[in-house]
């Protein structure tokens, strides 16, 4: 009877493992099929982003040369420079989750964040440079707006980059990038400026049709008004770049670390573990996380699958893709391992 029962008892054993091992394989083939997906749908987006940083610049240079303005050549020049920037975030994102090689041992996750550390300071350096000349043309009286040709090119502007605003927005969001979310506040800070163009132009015009003379207001039209938005459109670059360099200087995240902490005074109190040691720090989208748990001497794990079973539950109870983590669990009895 015995025999039997124990015939059975490791027959549905065998079945379990089988069948959980199964459901590991499948969850592991769903993961990666879905970081490929999103891997893909991110360049991608960024790619549109690049051309079309590329077809604003062409458009400006163009319109420019054409109507003799430097304003609008120089303005072409700046989108120029979004596709450069745009080009390194495309390559960034092909190189996120490429597997370590004898150069980059850890991978390369660090590129992540020192491109959108770079992007963001430039388009700190854009607002600035925004904010000085606005303040330099206040100083020195303001200028005239030319109403048509500067109107129309800053309407079709405003609605290029608009649109592409939405677009970065929305796959911002849904594939949760940090490179796109860069990409879309750069849009944001096109948008805000285009449209502020356009409302000075559209200021200037409605100004002639005051019964009194308004001739000494509408030279500061547009220089206090850049002036305020570029101060405005700095905040978001700034955090951003505030944000990525936290993450190469590897500053450990306070909310993903108070949780590891609950993690492990649960797993110690029904473990009976004496003591453990974290050590975390996030980069880009990617956290590495290393735990060393000392045991109690008594401490005798039925098998090395106990030890496993652990790393599981910790993996589980962060709630971050395992494609997204690197985890370290380790067991020693000394504590001059910890």
């Amino acid at each position: 009877m015995s025999l039997l029962s124990s015939f059975f008892s490791n027959f549905f054993s065998m079945q379990s493992k089988s069948v959980r091992d199964n459901q590991l394989r499948q969850d592991s083939r769903e993961n990666a099929f879905s970081l490929q997906y999103s891997n893909k749908k991110e360049q991608f987006v960024l790619k549109v982003s690049m051309f079309a940083a590329l077809f604003l610049a062409i458009f400006g240079i163009s319109f420019g040369m054409s109507i003799q303005s430097m304003a609008v050549i120089f303005d072409g020049f700046v989108a120029l420079l979004s596709v450069g920037l745009g080009f390194l975030s495309v390559l960034s994102s092909r190189y996120i989750y490429k597997e370590d090689d004898d150069v980059f041992q850890y991978g390369y996750v660090r590129f992540e964040p020192m491109v959108n550390l770079f992007k963001s300071l430039v388009l700190v350096f854009v607002c600035i440079y925004a904010f000085i000349n606005a303040l330099h043309s206040i100083i020195n009286g303001g200028y005239e707006v030319e109403f048509e040709a500067g109107a129309v090119y800053s309407f079709f502007a405003f609605l290029f980059s608009s649109v592409l605003f939405a677009y970065t927005l929305v796959f911002a969001r849904r594939l949760r990038s940090d490179l796109i979310k860069v990409d879309n506040t750069e849009w944001k800070i096109d948008s805000v400026l285009y449209f502020a163009a356009l409302l000075a132009f559209t200021l200037s015009y409605i100004a002639n049709f005051f019964e009194y003379d308004m001739s000494f207001i509408t030279p500061y039209i547009d220089p206090v008004l850049l002036a305020l938005l570029s101060l405005f459109l700095c905040v978001s670059p700034l955090r951003i770049a505030c944000e990525n360099l936290k993450d190469l200087m590897m500053i450990a995240p306070p909310e993903l670390d108070e949780r590891i902490t609950k993690i492990m005074q649960n797993l110690s109190t029904e473990f009976g573990f004496s003591d453990y040691d974290t050590h975390l720090a996030k980069s880009g989208r990617f956290y590495m996380l290393e735990v060393n748990i000392l045991t109690q001497k008594n401490f005798k794990p039925k098998s090395v699958q106990e030890f496993d079973h652990i790393r599981e539950r910790i993996e589980k109870a962060l709630e971050i893709p395992s494609y997204n983590i690197w985890l370290r669990v380790s067991f020693t009895a000394d504590p001059k391992w910890l």
